[in-house]
């Protein structure tokens, strides 16, 4: 059995929708979609309503980080590799 470690690269734990787009190759509003609802495809920061507003504010911001783990985590098969942030 190989012990072969496998190296990701990501820009930052957290990304914003439009560098999340960019970064997966989708479209923003193939991103926006997986990010709303009550069950979000995609691991985002709690939104919170501020006082005397009917909707939460500001921009989506997605755990990038985590989303990505999970998903080399499916592709691979193990989790024998390392995430590098910031490279």
């Amino acid at each position: 059995m190989a012990s072969e470690i496998a190296i990701i690269k990501i820009p930052a734990p957290i990304v914003t929708l439009h560098q999340f787009a960019a970064l997966e190759g989708v479209s923003y509003r193939t991103a926006r979609r997986w990010t709303t609802g009550d069950s979000p495809r995609l691991p985002i920061e709690p939104r919170v309503i501020r006082k005397g507003c009917k909707r939460p504010g500001g921009k989506v911001r997605i755990y990038y980080a985590r989303w990505k783990e999970e998903q080399m985590r499916k592709a691979l098969g193990h989790s024998r590799f390392q995430l590098v942030i910031g490279a």
